[in-house]
Order: structure tokens, then C-alpha cells, then sequence
């Protein structure tokens, strides 16, 4: 998936990318998803909202996380998404 890779890559638009990927994943738009792939994406869609990149707001809230937690995640997504095809 091109927008999972741009966000990972692009870290100045990392909130617009995820805006944009949110959008799409709950508006059914984008994907055409076999298997649990839909429920994959919808659970990170999902997991998305409680990225933070700002290291002072995730002192505010404990279940907001980073870059580092982010970009495991979205990779690991990747792999799941992978093997399904």
C-alpha cells in the first residue's frame, strides 16, 4: 500500500497521510480488501488515532505513542497484508 509506505517515509506529512489513510479506510473508498484485510486496515486505521509525534502530548496520555511505534506498526501491517495475497 503506497499511503502505509508514504507515511512511513514522509515524516513532515505524517498527519495528513494518516488523515487521508483514516478517511479512505473508514469511507471504504480505497480498498478493495480480501479476507481480513479490511479488519487488518480498520484496526490500524483505528490504532492511528493515538499517534503523537510531539513528545509533550504523549506525556498528557499514556496510550499515545511515536515514530518509533508507528512505523512498527505500519510494518508489521505491511507483513500481515503480504502473506495475504
Amino acid at each position: 500500500m503506497k499511503i502505509l509506505n508514504d507515511i512511513i517515509q514522509h515524516e513532515k506529512e505524517r498527519k495528513s497521510l494518516i488523515s487521508e489513510f483514516q478517511e479512505e479506510v473508514w469511507n471504504g473508498d480505497a480498498y478493495e480488501a480480501k479476507g481480513n484485510e479490511l479488519e487488518i486496515l480498520k484496526d490500524l486505521a483505528y490504532d492511528l488515532d493515538y499517534y503523537q509525534s510531539d513528545p509533550l502530548m504523549r506525556k498528557e496520555e499514556p496510550s499515545y505513542y511515536g515514530n518509533d511505534r508507528l512505523e512498527k506498526e505500519i510494518k508489521e501491517v505491511l507483513r500481515k497484508l503480504s502473506k495475504q495475497k
